[in-house]
């Protein structure tokens, strides 16, 4: 038992950092989906590491992530990146606040409390990530309904990103440089 508490910091953060590894840009059902799997993975870490959670409490997150995916793909396509979107925002942030409450307590628990607002902070984040993706859904619907198409395809939209123009060089001699 020695040996597990001596290595538990190390496996906490080993299987934290794979958890958390596929937190990018993706689709909105990829993105809840990833947020159930770190979520739940995180859970179960976080139990491992010590903290007092039921741990009854992954089994049961897993049923709950499972109807939820389950709901959202029956849901009209207009309203699944909304569902998804709000599950992603929910399990990653959840997923994040396990994870900063993992490594609190591996290290003694003192910045406990501030999990809540990591958690918070993700979960906006990812929220507010998706917000393209649901406007385009929304678009895409009154696109169907002015057409009274119900099964219009509409275009994918690829965003370009623009970059920035680059720096202007400016020679400022003395004398401007006194004047101001």
């Amino acid at each position: 038992m020695t040996q597990l508490v001596e290595y538990r910091t190390l496996i906490v953060i080993a299987v934290l950092a794979c958890a958390l590894a596929g937190a990018h840009a993706q689709e909105a059902k990829e993105q809840a989906q990833a947020g159930a799997v770190a979520d739940g993975v995180s859970s179960v870490v976080g139990i491992a590491a010590g903290a007092p959670l039921n741990p009854v409490l992954p089994l049961l997150g897993a049923a709950f992530k499972a109807a939820t995916l389950d709901h959202a793909e029956k849901l009209p396509e207009a309203e699944r990146p909304r569902a998804y979107a709000m599950a992603a925002a929910g399990w990653q942030g959840s997923a994040a606040g396990n994870a900063c409450a993992a490594l609190s307590v591996v290290s003694g628990g003192s910045f406990l409390p501030a999990c809540l607002a990591v958690g918070a902070a993700w979960g906006w984040k990812t929220w507010t990530a998706s917000e393209r993706e649901r406007q385009d859904a929304e678009r895409c619907a009154a696109k169907r309904a002015a057409a009274r198409k119900p099964k219009m395809r509409c275009p994918a939209v690829r965003r370009r990103i623009e970059q920035p123009a680059p720096p202007v060089p400016s020679v400022i001699t003395a004398q401007e440089f006194m004047a101001q």
